[in-house]
Order: C-alpha cells, then sequence, then structure tokens
C-alpha cells in the first residue's frame, strides 16, 4: 500500500486488508486522475501476492510481476461506458464463477460504474450479494450518486480526491527516483502546477517529458517542452480572445497547434478544469479576479467543452470539436440573425390552416405527453418538465430546464418521434426548437379537459407514429 498516492486511502485499505475475514466487493469513489483504477491494481497485487506481509504486495513474486505488467488473466478491467448492458453483466458473472487460470484470486475492476442499465445494476447485484469465494470486485466512479443504493449498501467504500501539493510532490518523487533522475524543486512545481490535482496527469506527464528530453530536466527544457504542448495558448490567452470574441484568431492557433501535434483530448481537459474554476470564481464560491466572460457565457462554454468530449472519439480531426465549440459560442454575438432563444416573438400563429396558440398548446399538452410515453418513456420524461414558449411559423419552441434533457431531445431519432406526435396531436406540421431557460423549473399545471375517450381514440390511432418509431429504433 505504500505505492498510493492518498495516504488516508493507503491506510484505511492495508488495514481492511489484514484483517481475517476480508470484504471482497468495493467501490472507490472519486474525481478523474485521483487513482482509483492504480488503487484498485495495488488491491489486486496485495490479494494476490505469494510473499508479503498481511496489506502488502511484495511487488517481486511472479503474481505481482504477471499483475504489474497487465498481463494477467485472472484481472480483468470492464468499462462500463462502453459494456453497460446486462449482457455484459452475464457475461462476467460467467467469468466469475470460473476459478483463476493462474492466482489465488480473480478480480474484477469496473469503471465509471454508474453508467450501467438498471437492468444491468440489478444483475451485478445479485453477484456482489454471494460472490464466489475466489472473486474480488471493485467498482470505480466518479459519479457515486447514480449507483442505486441496494448495490451500494453491499459495498466497502473508499472515498478519492484530487491530490494537494504535498501528496503529488511525493508521487512525483516516487517517480524519479524510478527513473533514476536529479530534478530541481522548481521544476517539480512546475509540473505539480500543471498536473491540475491529478495524480493521472502527473505521471502522464512526466511520462511523456522523459520520452521526448531523456535525463535532462532543466527548467529552461521543461518550459520551452510543456509551451509547444499548447502551441503557447495558454489556457488564460484563450479566455482573452474569448471575450473579445477573436474567432478566426483562435481557430488560427488552434490549427497550428494540430500542425504541431498537440494532443487536443488533453488541451480540452485542461480548459474545463480553467474555466471551471473560472466559474466558481463568479459565482462567489472561490476567491479571485472576476472573468470578464460572465456566469452565462462561461455555463454554455463548459457545456460546449463537455460536448466536444463526446465527439472526439468519433472524430477523425482531432481539433475539430474543440473547434466547433468555440464557433457554436461565438456564432450568436456575431450572426444576430440566427439568435433564435432571444427573439421573443408573439406567441400566436397559423400553421397549415390551423391557429394556434401557447395556451392552446399548454392545454392539450398532456394529450401530447399521453401519446408520446408508449413510444419512449424517456422522451416522456423529459418534456414533462418542459414548457411550450412559443410558435411562430410553424417553429415550436420549446422552454427545457437542464442541458442534459435539451441534449437528449435535440437528437435525431427522439425529435423525429417529437415531431411526429406533434402533428398527430395538433394536426399540422411542427418544427420543434428547444430552448434552454435561464429560470429554475417551476411546477407545471396542465389544463386539460378533452375526454379520455378521446386520447384513448388518439391512441388507437398512432401506427404511423409506431411504424415511425421503429424505423428509428430498429
Amino acid at each position: 500500500m505504500e505505492d498510493l498516492d492518498l495516504e488516508e486511502v493507503s491506510q484505511k485499505l492495508k488495514k481492511i486488508l489484514s484483517s481475517d475475514d476480508i470484504p471482497q466487493s468495493y467501490l472507490f469513489a472519486g474525481p478523474k486522475g485521483s487513482g482509483k483504477t492504480s488503487a484498485a491494481r495495488i488491491v489486486a497485487k496485495v490479494v494476490n501476492c505469494e510473499s508479503g506481509e498481511k496489506g502488502e504486495a511484495c511487488n517481486e513474486c511472479n503474481n505481482c510481476c504477471e499483475i504489474q505488467k497487465g498481463s494477467s488473466m485472472d484481472v480483468l478491467e470492464i468499462d462500463a461506458a462502453s459494456n453497460r448492458g446486462i449482457e455484459d453483466i452475464r457475461a462476467l458473472k460467467d467469468k466469475a464463477y470460473l476459478l483463476p487460470t493462474k492466482l489465488k484470486r480473480k478480480v474484477f475492476i469496473i469503471d465509471e460504474v454508474h453508467m450501467l442499465t438498471k437492468e444491468a445494476f440489478n444483475a451485478l447485484l445479485k453477484l456482489i450479494e454471494e460472490p464466489p469465494k475466489h472473486t474480488f470486485f471493485i467498482l470505480c466512479t466518479t459519479d457515486p450518486g447514480k449507483i442505486p443504493e441496494t448495490v451500494l449498501s453491499r459495498l466497502i467504500r473508499i472515498d478519492f480526491h484530487k491530490g494537494n501539493q504535498k501528496q503529488l510532490l511525493k508521487s512525483l518523487d516516487r517517480l524519479i527516483k524510478g527513473e533514476g533522475l536529479e530534478v530541481t524543486e522548481k521544476v517539480k512545481k512546475i509540473f505539480v502546477a500543471k498536473s491540475d490535482g491529478s495524480f493521472r496527469n502527473l505521471q502522464k506527464m512526466f511520462n511523456e517529458l522523459v520520452l521526448d528530453l531523456g535525463k535532462d530536466l532543466s527548467e529552461e527544457r521543461v518550459v520551452a517542452y510543456l509551451a509547444t504542448r499548447t502551441g503557447e495558448y495558454t489556457e488564460e490567452d484563450l479566455e482573452i480572445d474569448l471575450v473579445e470574441e477573436e474567432l478566426k484568431n483562435i481557430l488560427k492557433k488552434m490549427e497550428k497547434m494540430a500542425n504541431e501535434g498537440l494532443d487536443f483530448k488533453a488541451y480540452r481537459e485542461r480548459l474545463m478544469i480553467y474555466f471551471q474554476k473560472r466559474l466558481l470564481i463568479n459565482l462567489g464560491v472561490e476567491s479571485g479576479e472576476l472573468s470578464e466572460m460572465g456566469v452565462e457565457k462561461l455555463e454554455k462554454w463548459l457545456n460546449l467543452l463537455v460536448a466536444a468530449g463526446k465527439q472526439e472519439r468519433d472524430c477523425p480531426v482531432d481539433q475539430l470539436p474543440l473547434e466547433l465549440a468555440v464557433v457554436e459560442l461565438l456564432k450568436k454575438d456575431k450572426n444576430p440573425e440566427i439568435k433564435i432563444e432571444l427573439k421573443e416573438p408573439e406567441p400566436v400563429g397559423r400553421v397549415d390552416g390551423v391557429d394556434l396558440s401557447t395556451d392552446k398548446m399548454m392545454e392539450s399538452w398532456e394529450n401530447f405527453l399521453v401519446i408520446v410515453k408508449p413510444y419512449n418513456h424517456s422522451i416522456e420524461a423529459f418534456l414533462r418538465s418542459a414548457r411550450p414558449k412559443s410558435i411562430v411559423k410553424g417553429l415550436f419552441t420549446l422552454e427545457v430546464f437542464y442541458p442534459f434533457h435539451k441534449d437528449k431531445l435535440e437528437e435525431q431519432k427522439n425529435r423525429e418521434i417529437v415531431e411526429k406526435v406533434l402533428k398527430e396531436v395538433y394536426k399540422c406540421d411542427l418544427v420543434v426548437h428547444y430552448m434552454l431557460s435561464k429560470n429554475k423549473a417551476e411546477p407545471l399545471t396542465i389544463k386539460n379537459d378533452t375526454p379520455m375517450e378521446e386520447v384513448n381514440e388518439m391512441l388507437v390511432q398512432k401506427d404511423d407514429i409506431y411504424d415511425v418509431a421503429k424505423e428509428i429504433f430498429g
């Protein structure tokens, strides 16, 4: 456990793993880069070590060396973000009941476990309630609030957090010693400052510098190298350009960084950390100089950075998701004609010969929700917390109160179902626009004088909607 960066985590795990009756199921909860997965691998070594003391691994026996190299078939790491369904957990269960091929115990490390579906959690619950004696389960998450209480109650929870300067320096000293290097205190502080409290970032940055610069990690070389990683375009410089709406300048700099081989994923993550701190300062949560971007623009920018992260995996052009985020942030100020959200049109309209108003739509909104629900319960739930805002020339604006709801409703497959049901209920073609509200959600009072018999008749006549839903979802 001496290899763990967080001392309180090390002490707690050592105490647990030194007992005669060791629990078999754990939850490691904490932010990204706080050492959860690394700790899980250390636990795998401890419970399989051939000669170490209780609660410790020798790091020299065959079992320890095999796990350290990542070549053991009995230590399985599973990404729940991409293996989140019940069939994935059933496959895991089949593997769990097989005896280890070589080690004493099979260790299952499930990363981002909060991404599992409800059905998958139910299947996992049965496994951790009565685990095979030769198994260990370590569930890692950045969002423990999304894990069902029934599952949480069966786990030994260990909380992780970002490292402080002392803990990060200790981790860095171990890396430096392992490479047999001499590094000045000033250079160490540069590493720590750039790590953003993440042990993983610290290790990755150190390894990259050693690989590219060799053993000469002088202050001059380290500073110059780190500058090339961002094309000398710092978070502070980007903030200034965003405030001044220098769209072309920003895109030119990002293209230059792309030509120099910048890791845009790492750059975006640093931007998220930087601008999240700026948001907290503007909200009065932390002290510091206020950002001229303002709370609203900072919030929008952070949401766009999150969306860019989701696009990175499928985009062959590394810089494109971040460039699109910049364009999206600045385009409304640069192009008034597309400021849909800022318009306040008259809340009435005539579409295909049908007179509609916001009040009329509110009166029949419950009918609409009733018809949507059989095709997709999630859409119905998201729409139930939305509000009809306005209707002008066939553009139906819905006020949505949560960014996540807005993102899901804007997905093409969900949009098609909503617009199809709108046509069924209101007898005209409508295009939906979702507007993120600046206000908090308020309870929705729905007026519904339509007899239930008429609602049922509308549900009976839904074959065409079903066909569309079937075509979309398969």
